[in-house]
């Protein structure tokens, strides 16, 4: 059996990178493909592998500035044909249009429907008001009409946490089957705490929408320390007005890393996200969170367990769960071992019975078996 695994771009590295590469080494594919690649980092991911790009990636700087041929990506995607038995698709955009002109069973593992067109909030909110009225609409009415009937086209669908479920099924009427994505807890389960912890930590992308300006104002208010780990657009404009005692690392290796989190008395994770990853690692690591109870991080965090929720992402309602968080006592060695069922192995068990119950056990010929171990 012909396996082929669709993801949308392949320029960097995340969380939906990594669902990619575990469905590969899940369904050994003959082929992986993506609207834009970056060829040094699928040699370096990927191996052997054959990795195909769609024509969108031959459009001057794609690689840098893939983010500019959203409408050539959407495009090709509805015109694709990939030549296998079975499809698997990893789709936050457009890549769950591959299915639409595919003959065989497919399934689609939905980190989120497109959220510029259901999650208008988000992404039309930089626009001026008089472009997000036009755009609202004229645009997206038919674009969601054409995404919904797409949407009708997989034979299985997934999605990475419950609320990313609850959205596919206003997106297309759909019941999905949760499957939270993989995160290689056994990284941090191993740190060593620091006996006298001392700073908050922040960690992730300095972009808008997970709110790091949220993080430092928190901070600010509560009168704590705070490490924030990451970089983006958003971090010259924070490190100008931060509090002395915000400090900003910027992109870290690995080693330095491990030192943040061992230091780390609470995680501020301010921001909704489909699922969150970094709130993952800092449990693994025996860190407990700070978040406002809402998105896919209330499939892990568990209020008075491993976490402190705020009704909502006021500044000063979570100032007051940062001192919260920082006094309380926490079982640290139970909040670690919490974090296994979110490792890799746990991701390719249940995507190979998602596989099995959608194309039969023909995809588990000896060599596939080998590579899902």
């Amino acid at each position: 059996m012909r396996l082929a695994v669709a993801h949308e771009w392949l320029t960097n590295w995340a969380g939906s990178e990594a669902v990619a590469e575990q469905m590969v080494r899940t369904a050994d594919p003959d082929e992986l493909v993506a609207s834009v690649v970056e060829p040094r980092l699928a040699r370096e991911r990927f191996g052997s592998l054959p990795v195909r790009s769609l024509w969108p990636g031959r459009l001057p700087g794609a690689t840098m500035h893939w983010s500019r041929y959203a409408p050539a990506m959407l495009a090709a995607w509805a015109r694709t044909r990939i030549d296998a038995d079975a499809l698997l698709v990893s789709a936050h955009f457009a890549a769950h249009a591959a299915t639409v002109r595919f003959d065989g069973p497919s399934v689609v593992y939905y980190h989120t429907p497109a959220r510029i067109l259901w999650r208008t909030e988000i992404e039309l909110g930089r626009l001026p008001a008089a472009a997000r009225a036009a755009t609202a609409a004229t645009v997206l009415p038919p674009l969601r009409a054409y995404d919904r009937w797409v949407g009708q086209h997989p034979t299985t669908v997934l999605a990475s946490s419950g609320v990313v479920a609850q959205r596919i099924e206003r997106a297309y009427g759909r019941s999905a089957q949760v499957v939270n994505p993989p995160v290689a807890v056994d990284r941090f389960r191993g740190i060593h705490r620091a006996r006298d912890t001392s700073h908050v930590v922040w960690l992730g992308r300095l972009v808008p929408y997970k709110r790091p300006d949220l993080a430092v104002e928190a901070a600010r208010r509560a009168g704590l320390p705070l490490t924030v780990v990451g970089d983006g657009p958003e971090r010259a404009r924070l490190e100008a007005t931060a509090p002395d005692h915000v400090r900003f690392l910027g992109h870290v290796n690995e080693a330095t890393l491990r030192a943040v989190l061992a230091d780390a008395r609470v995680m501020v994770f301010p921001g909704e996200e489909d699922f969150g990853i970094a709130p993952v690692e800092a449990l693994a690591a025996g860190v407990p969170v700070v978040a406002p109870a809402r998105g896919g991080a209330l499939d892990y965090l568990d209020h008075g367990v491993n976490a402190v929720l705020t009704d909502d992402q006021d500044p000063d309602v979570l100032a007051a769960a940062l001192r919260t968080a920082w006094d309380a006592r926490w079982d640290h060695t139970a909040m670690r071992a919490a974090t296994a069922r979110f490792a890799p192995a746990r991701f390719r068990s249940e995507l190979g019975a998602v596989l099995d119950a959608t194309v039969g056990a023909g995809w588990r010929r000896p060599a596939r078996v080998r590579l899902a171990l």
